[in-house]
């Protein structure tokens, strides 16, 4: 490479252009006819132009020139006869370059584009992923990472950071349809929802509703998520607060035949997901369905003598049942945990109300209606009212526990029941149980976004397509969280540590520190090896002229004492 020099004259005007050349020896096509017998290949030298390096400043351009010559030594220039030269570092590299090359890999960059606001929301995915938080967050902790140099972004705030959310809100629809693979009949997918709480009273999806999270006072949103088989992601959608599970699903056959061009397929929906509306919808789009029935179900089928309990047994038994399939199953580890954690439950209650009559023994004034209140609200927490009874005599309250009932309720302890409208010639009843199961890649999705190294909750942000777009942001950082597992995990390795490690990977700088010009280490300790040997080579970082990051909000923190200036 070299730096290229041109001058032009027109109009009277004087032109000047600093070019980035590269010299290329290529081939020289053959003229017609035959060539005489070991003649020599004929080659020419072709120069590339590889940047236009005008606006630059001349210190930079020179500074460049000679480490095209290979004269520019490591580091900075020594500052007196026989120092050493010190080396300059960077800013963070390996992080963002690394989630970068992967998103290359898995299509994320194509998808998305290549204009500025494609830019952003590569940006938000690569903070969602590496440190979470908030968008302003996200701006101060962009100011240690090379931005530009790995995107090529400069100069933005948190206001363009929630123009990406807005962005991303209205072109969901394109992104996911290019990120689906081809869908060929017969494929199985899964979809299951889950609810996230909202921090603030204001966001327009936010309702109150069953809440998963355990927050009760406070309002939340309805998240659809629809997977391939293997848990990978391909579509999110939100919903309010208070919409039911059910409401959720027939949008989401629609989504399939109509958004991706599914025919043919399976859907797998956890029970109480797949009612009466949702298979309809299913019939009509052409597809089969994988369910589970729930506990009063399964009570009323026994009921009427479809079942017995004498079915249930550890390997999958397939009964007809009014044109549907039933897959019954008992799970003995289930079976043997749910019995104990019943007992454990009973044990504490008992512990409890024998500390309250020890108490009534002790202080007459003591109230027996306090825990009698107190016990039976334990009863109803533990749902054990149906068999357990307080009697209280003069001032002791007992339990009287009804063992036929106990038994009854026992009796589907570990037992599940499947259905499915797949013929015995397609899936057997182990197959059917197997694409069930695969629903635990779906909750382990669930729990990598909510709880784990995404944190799509608690939301902060109110405006529906900030929320919505806020959502496809931490889907989209599933996908390269699962394919940097897939990578690091026969390393015996997690996500963050493989995170921890590209972070300490930093750029080196050449020549005088103003004028911005990095080179990649030429080494790394044996720890970031590991991780850079897994991953697709670091690309060398992009030339910037460090419009630096903006951070418009500039005043102190509350209730933080400013340090002194």
């Amino acid at each position: 490479m070299f730096i290229k020099r041109n001058r032009s004259r027109q109009g009277g005007k004087t032109y000047h252009s600093v070019l980035l050349v590269e010299g290329v020896r290529e081939p020289v096509i053959r003229p017609p006819g035959r060539p005489p017998k070991d003649a020599p290949v004929k080659t020419r030298v072709v120069h590339h132009t590889l940047a236009n390096l005008s606006r630059l400043p001349e210190p930079l351009v020179a500074l460049i020139e000679q480490y095209c010559q290979g004269k520019l030594p490591t580091g900075l220039p020594a500052g007196k006869a026989g120092e050493a030269p010190r080396v300059q570092m960077g800013p963070c590299y390996g992080l963002l370059a690394g989630l970068h090359a992967l998103a290359g890999e898995v299509g994320l960059i194509a998808a998305l584009g290549s204009d500025r606001s494609a830019k952003l929301a590569l940006f938000l995915i690569y903070a969602r992923v590496a440190r979470q938080g908030s968008r302003l967050g996200a701006v101060r902790w962009a100011e240690d990472h090379a931005v530009a140099e790995v995107l090529g972004l400069e100069k933005f705030d948190e206001d363009d950071l929630y123009a990406a959310l807005d962005w991303l809100q209205i072109h969901q629809e394109r992104i996911e349809r290019a990120l689906a693979p081809k869908i060929e009949p017969g494929a199985v997918f899964l979809y299951d929802v889950t609810s996230s709480y909202l921090e603030g009273q204001c966001n327009e999806l936010g309702e109150y509703g069953y809440n998963r999270d355990g927050k009760r006072y406070k309002k939340q949103v309805v998240a659809g998520l629809l997977t391939e088989a293997s848990g990978e992601p391909l579509s999110i959608q939100l919903y309010r607060g208070n919409t039911s599970d059910p409401k959720t699903f027939v949008p989401t056959v629609e989504k399939l035949r109509l958004r991706f061009g599914a025919k043919d397929i399976v859907m797998v929906g956890d029970r109480g997901m797949i009612k009466q509306l949702g298979k309809e919808a299913l019939g009509a789009a052409g597809f089969r369905y994988v369910t589970a029935l729930t506990d009063p179900q399964i009570r009323k089928l026994l009921g009427k003598k479809v079942l017995t309990p004498e079915l249930f047994d550890e390997e999958p038994l397939a009964i007809e049942h009014e044109g549907r399939r039933l897959i019954l199953r008992c799970n003995p580890a289930t079976r043997d945990r749910e019995r104990q954690r019943r007992l454990d439950q009973c044990r504490r209650i008992e512990q409890k109300l024998a500390a309250g009559n020890a108490r009534l023994a002790e202080k007459p004034r003591t109230k027996v209606e306090t825990l009698r209140k107190q016990a039976q609200s334990w009863l109803e927490h533990y749902r054990f009212a149906q068999w357990m009874q307080l009697q209280v005599t003069e001032r002791v309250v007992g339990l009287l526990k009804d063992p036929a009932v106990e038994t009854q309720l026992a009796l589907l302890d570990g037992c599940y029941v499947l259905e499915t409208d797949l013929p015995a010639a397609v899936a057997d009843a182990r197959t059917v149980h197997a694409r069930y199961m695969n629903l635990t890649d779906i909750e382990r999705d669930f729990r990598t976004m909510k709880t784990g190294q995404l944190e799509l909750r608690p939301i902060f942000v109110r405006i529906a397509e900030h929320t919505e777009g806020h959502a496809l942001v931490t889907m989209l950082a599933l996908k390269l969280v699962r394919e940097l597992d897939r990578r690091v995990a026969p390393l015996g390795l997690t996500v963050t540590d493989a995170l921890a490690r590209l972070n300490g990977v930093r750029l080196i700088g050449l020549g005088e520190p103003t004028l911005a010009f990095w080179r990649l280490p030429d080494s790394y300790v044996a720890a970031q090896q590991e991780i850079l040997a897994v991953l697709p080579t670091l690309p060398a970082p992009k030339l910037s002229l460090k419009k630096p990051v903006k951070r418009r909000l500039t005043q102190p923190r509350r209730g933080r004492v400013s340090p002194p200036k």
